[in-house]
């Protein structure tokens, strides 16, 4: 399999994914944090932290299991990303474009430059994007540092309105 897997329907690179990454590096440290901080929302165990990225047709996520942009191009043939449809942009993913997350803050950017460059091109960027200037090895949205070499991370994600300068 290719790597059009980690193209996510909504725009989002899943190969930076704490869940994704935390499972890919072994990271079990990360992997307990992530399970502490879901249960805050619903039960969950390490088990259930399980993703093969959004388009592989295996394991999920629960909230991506339950994403409703996910699953919207299923009754739209050749519809495989929110780019590909005559809608775009629509209501549903210019909400989650909003939703103040900073990884969610640049799906829509993500999704015109898949359409412009085309998905190769674009996963080749960001896969070098979300790599560790130090090591070369993939790091997280939100790493502070390197989980393989400790070196500190650049900030890639987008500033929100509600960030403190």
């Amino acid at each position: 399999m290719g790597k059009e897997h980690l193209a996510a329907v909504c725009g989002l690179y899943c190969g930076a994914c704490v869940t994704y990454r935390a499972r890919r590096d072994g990271n079990a440290e990360r992997l307990e944090q992530l399970v502490e901080a879901m249960k805050a929302f619903e039960p969950m165990s390490l088990d259930d932290l399980q993703c093969d990225g959004c388009l592989a047709g295996g394991r999920l996520t629960p909230y991506c299991q339950k994403c409703l942009i996910r699953i919207c191009p299923d009754d739209k043939p050749g519809i495989e990303r929110c780019s590909d449809c005559p809608d775009f942009p629509c209501s549903r993913i210019t909400a989650f474009n909003k939703d103040g997350m900073r990884h969610h803050a640049e799906v829509l950017d993500n999704l015109r430059r898949m359409n412009e460059e085309g998905v190769t091109a674009w996963l080749e960027a960001e896969e070098k994007r979300w790599l560790c200037p130090q090591c070369q090895r993939p790091v997280e949205w939100y790493a502070r540092s390197c989980f393989h070499c400790g070196t500190e991370q650049p900030r890639r994600l987008p500033k929100l309105s509600a960030d403190k300068q």
